[in-house]
């Protein structure tokens, strides 16, 4: 993640999901939250309102958009230009939710380090928990930097798990044709880990599920399909 785009419309799907989940999931006692936080790039452009309803009779619904506690405190961390208070006002809507989260490695990621970043996570991997990894711009690519999550990565985190963890993972969709995009991705991911993955967008960006064990993974699947029916632009996929 980078901090330049904190309390924006993906933040706002992202953390709302992850409230769904956690609220409706006994087995999940915290929340685990690996940001993979990069160096921030030149600002060109404003941040992204929370705020992306088009409105109107009959409209969809962005993902979130009933959620008006996690609007409002995600519209106060539009204003922050610190990492952490960004992590603090993370901390304080779970908080209040009565969820546990853990935020792992709220230090700088970056390419050359990321060997480092993740087998540190390994002396305290926590159990029963969702894990949200969260990179800038998603799953690896043919050259890949600190903006990229490793397929290695994925495989050795998921082997960590135990059967009643999730593993979540963010990612940007590129202008490509979307269903042969999901399909390869959806390989790569159970090629990496021997599990299908569950998957929910909203056309700009989708997350990832990786449950360990099957009765979690029904869990979720319905659970991820019960979230898409509250908001009418978004998409899953392999609850098969």
């Amino acid at each position: 993640m980078n901090i330049q785009y904190a309390g924006d419309a993906g933040d706002l799907f992202k953390f709302d999901l992850v409230r769904h989940m956690m609220k409706n999931v006994p087995g999940l006692e915290r929340f685990t939250f690996i940001p993979m936080l990069t160096e921030e790039r030149v600002r060109t452009t404003r941040k992204k309102s929370t705020r992306r309803d088009p409105g109107g009779a009959g409209a969809p619904r962005s993902a979130g958009s009933t959620n008006l506690a996690l609007m409002e405190q995600l519209g106060r961390l539009r204003e922050i230009e610190s990492d952490r208070d960004y992590f603090s006002g993370i901390e304080s809507y779970f908080g209040q939710e009565e969820i546990l989260v853990d935020i792992l490695h709220r230090d700088t990621f970056s390419h050359e380090n990321r060997a480092n970043y993740f087998d540190q996570l390994f002396s305290r991997f926590p159990a029963r928990s969702l894990i949200l990894l969260d990179p800038d711009t998603g799953l690896e690519v043919k050259n890949p930097t600190e903006r990229h999550l490793l397929y290695e990565e994925v495989k050795k985190i998921h082997y960590r798990m135990d059967e009643w963890s999730a593993l979540m993972i963010y990612q940007h969709i590129p202008r490509v044709k979307r269903d042969a995009y999901f399909r390869k991705r959806c390989e790569e991911l159970t090629g990496a880990t021997g599990a299908q993955p569950l998957s929910v967008s909203d056309g700009r960006i989708a997350f990832f599920i990786l449950a360990k064990g099957p009765a979690l993974r029904r869990t979720l699947c319905s659970l991820i399909s019960e979230y898409s029916e509250r908001y009418s632009g978004l998409v899953t996929g392999l609850c098969g």
